[in-house]
């Protein structure tokens, strides 16, 4: 066969074949792209798996289904020197674990003063923590309690009583949006402006600070979040017995849930809280009652430094009540017509924070509220509180936390009489 001959039966052949040759080339690409998806898809749950076991393996441990379970806490003993300016301080009182504005004693200085020394473990606590991932977004509950209370015997045993803090279920329906349910902390109060003390609280006096039950809707933005709640309502008014015979200063007649709106955003180093408050404040004691609407404003946030030092602030206003300084002050009073007279409060802090070392820093923080008692009222009420402290912390570990902070409090009466508070306090805290 010659060398033309060979080359046109190669061509033919070649010609019979290439459509053959041509169809593998095809299935055989379409194989490669489904075994490229499965990898991927296959890659991508491998990494979900990997997340989901990373993150039980730090935070807790992995349960039955999609469920991750954590707990923690912390272990707290507080050990304190206070003096009080005037007379003796009331027994067995909240104030002797921590600062409670309304409990300092006053007086002209006739008392003598009072100096003591307690110690606790009573703000020690404990948490308990689920997350799953369902097919309707991510569920999860939190139940935390402490051991704050104050009627534990120290004869003996210094037992004290489990208090319920937190217990609420958090339901994040998409990526921007979530419904929360349960008992927490209030959605007026922005727990990210509360500075770091010794102290259960730090700036008590000038706080908002409260937990309740409540039902609470949150919107996340690209630059902050807005929260709507509506939250279990309680009114406290003064000068019972004026209004034809009123026993109590606690009321539980509210028809209407306290409703509070806030955002929360951040511009550069500073992030904020804004805050708007509408309550009804009512009573009802036999055939006398009265309601009427109050409210409250209250902006908070912190400034972060470049060095990590930072400042805190609250700045609160309206008929705040048991919302600010651990109930100082009521909501309004019981005029003799039986008609509330609202009662308007200012209060707010600032603190700042140094960092001296990467393992040791201090905070010096001042806070106020006042009150516009009504003109009726007793003159024995409390008027004003403030307090001032700082501090100094050292964590060898970041778990571990030895404390010492110096403050003063101070408590007026309408009348004009006062009294002080020095505390100097030392704890010991680990966090686990």
């Amino acid at each position: 066969m010659n060398k033309k001959t060979k080359l046109l039966a190669s061509v033919a052949i070649s010609t019979l074949l290439l459509p053959g040759l041509s169809s593998a080339d095809d299935a055989m690409e379409k194989r490669v792209e489904m075994l490229e998806r499965e990898l991927q898809a296959l890659k991508a749950e491998m990494k979900k798996t990997t997340a989901v076991a990373e993150k039980a393996s730090k935070s807790g441990f992995k349960g039955k289904g999609n469920t991750t379970y954590s707990f923690g806490g912390f272990i707290k003993a507080d050990a304190m020197w206070s003096e009080h300016s005037d007379a003796q301080r009331a027994s067995a009182a909240v104030g002797d674990d921590f600062l409670v504005p309304s409990t300092i004693v006053t007086g002209d200085g006739s008392g003598g003063g009072d100096k003591v020394f307690d110690a606790h473990v009573k703000t020690s606590r404990i948490w308990f923590k689920t997350e799953t991932e369902t097919n309707v977004g991510a569920i999860k509950s939190y139940i935390e309690m402490d051991f704050n209370d104050s009627s534990a015997n120290e004869r003996l045993t210094n037992q004290a009583s489990n208090g319920l803090r937190h217990a609420f279920v958090d339901w994040q329906y998409s990526d921007t949006a979530s419904l929360l349910a349960g008992q927490t902390w209030s959605t007026f109060m922005n727990v990210g402006a509360l500075p770091e003390a010794v102290d259960f609280i730090g700036p008590t006096s000038g706080t908002i600070f409260i937990r309740q039950a409540q039902l609470r809707w949150t919107k996340q933005f690209e630059n902050g979040s807005l929260m709507l709640a509506a939250e279990n309502p309680s009114t406290g008014l003064n000068d019972g017995g004026i209004g034809g015979g009123v026993a109590n200063n606690n009321f539980d007649d509210n028809t209407m849930p306290d409703l509070v709106i806030r955002y929360n955003g951040k511009h550069g180093n500073l992030s904020y809280s804004a805050a708007l408050l509408g309550r009804e404040i009512a009573y009802r004691s036999g055939a006398l009652d009265d309601d009427t609407f109050g409210y409250g404003v209250s902006l908070s946030g912190k400034y972060q430094f470049e060095n990590g030092d930072d400042i805190k602030f609250m700045a609160s206003h309206g008929n705040l009540g048991r919302y600010i300084a651990l109930q100082a002050f009521r909501d309004g009073a019981i005029e003799a017509d039986s008609d509330i007279d609202l009662l308007d409060v200012t209060g707010g802090f600032v603190a700042y924070r140094h960092l001296w070392s990467e393992k040791l820093r201090s905070t010096l923080s001042y806070a106020m509220a006042s009150a516009d008692n009504a003109s009726s009222t007793a003159t024995t009420l409390t008027e004003s509180v403030s307090n001032a402290s700082i501090n100094l912390l050292y964590s060898p570990t970041k778990p571990l936390t030895f404390g010492i902070e110096y403050m003063v409090a101070d408590r007026e009466l309408e009348n004009g009489v006062d009294g002080d508070l020095k505390r100097l306090q030392f704890m010991t805290k680990y966090a686990f």
